[in-house]
């Protein structure tokens, strides 16, 4: 799910190089791999234009912005690597003023409130589609055509996703569904999982959860993945996305259908490993700034992702001064008290007994 920052680096470079070269076809698989060896190897070792560079400065950003300063150990650490992360970003504007991925990005790091920046991302919206629509018109030969209706289209679908992910953050709810269809009418194969966004926000519009079937009828395309690497975990093979079932429990608690929004929340239980933890805890992650942070499908670590970026639903109260909110509702729910229940009785067995794994010592 979502976009593999170093992934796309790398087959960049490796179209890059094929251009050079003069390749062709470009599924040679020999070539590829020889490239890919030497990625592995030393990036730079591809790095040719100020294209590649900058593209590269970005991946490694990323790395540094989306993965590794959530869990940086100090304030001095984290300082350090912002510092350099953000200079990166900038040198990769210079290198390329057409990046729009490191424009995004750093106007995210710069900017002083979420509000800003989603006013960042609508007001140069419409730069960022013309200067596609013109990558796109002079694409005269393979290599540009494969980039243009491949890679260079990319930016544009996260732009559009960040725009949906930010706004149902600023409580402009229309604004991010809006930006979620437009970006799956652009993109219906859904590669920014704008989709989970999108079921988010039409939970806040006080949506109905018939309004979520004909919402996924209209968009089949997006819940249908020919490729493994999006392939749903075993445990949730047969049900749907944490993100919309949360929207579900979400719909389920504002309509006073308790029973509705009990079935959802013992659908997420059955769907994730360790998913009693996540809803107990329901801690909240910092949003992904190169796009939806990677996460292993099905795992416990989406689930969290999903609780993390559903915590406008979870705020949501009943009204009355003295009615609990969805968060303590699903938290203190006795589905989720009884599984912590059972974990902890596992944890508590003697030595030899299979205790849960992962998510912290047994």
């Amino acid at each position: 799910m979502a976009y593999d920052p170093i992934q796309e680096d790398c087959l960049r470079l490796i179209l890059g190089a094929m251009q050079r070269e003069r390749i062709y076809p470009i599924e040679n698989a020999p070539f590829i791999e020889s490239c890919l060896q030497k990625y592995n190897r030393d990036p730079a070792s591809l790095v040719a234009t100020d294209r590649d560079r900058s593209f590269h400065l970005v991946t490694l950003a990323t790395e540094t912005i989306d993965y590794r300063l959530p869990f940086a150990q100090d304030d001095e650490t984290a300082d350090r690597e912002a510092a350099e992360a953000e200079a990166q970003l900038r040198e990769a504007c210079e290198l390329d003023p057409g990046n729009w991925d490191a424009k995004r990005m750093l106007a995210a790091v710069e900017a002083e409130t979420n509000d800003a920046y989603v006013g960042y991302l609508i007001d140069h919206r419409a730069e960022v589609e013309a200067d596609l629509e013109r990558m796109v018109s002079s694409a005269h030969d393979v290599y540009a055509r494969e980039f243009a209706n491949g890679f260079g289209k990319r930016p544009y679908v996260r732009w559009l996703a960040a725009i949906a992910a930010r706004a149902l953050v600023a409580g402009q709810y229309r604004l991010a569904l809006d930006a979620a269809e437009d970006c799956l009418a652009f993109a219906p194969d859904d590669p920014a999982d704008v989709r989970l966004t999108a079921v988010l926000a039409m939970a806040k519009l006080e949506c109905t959860r018939d309004d979520l079937r004909r919402f996924r009828q209209k968009h089949a395309a997006a819940y249908r993945s020919p490729t493994p690497a999006r392939r749903r975990h075993h445990l949730a093979e047969k049900t749907s996305d944490a993100w919309e079932l949360l929207a579900e429990l979400a719909i389920a608690y504002h309509e006073l259908d308790f029973a509705g929004a009990t079935r959802a929340l013992r659908s997420i239980l059955q769907a994730y490993p360790h998913a009693a933890e996540a809803l107990y805890f329901q801690a909240e992650f910092p949003d992904g700034v190169f796009g939806r942070v990677n996460v292993m499908p099905g795992s416990e670590d989406e689930l969290v992702l999903a609780i993390s970026e559903a915590t406008p639903l979870l705020q949501e109260g009943l009204g009355a001064p003295d009615n609990a909110g969805l968060a303590v509702w699903i938290a203190t729910h006795e589905l989720v008290e009884g599984d912590l229940q059972e974990s902890a009785k596992r944890q508590r067995a003697p030595h030899g007994a299979r205790g849960v794994g992962g998510g912290g010592e047994n």
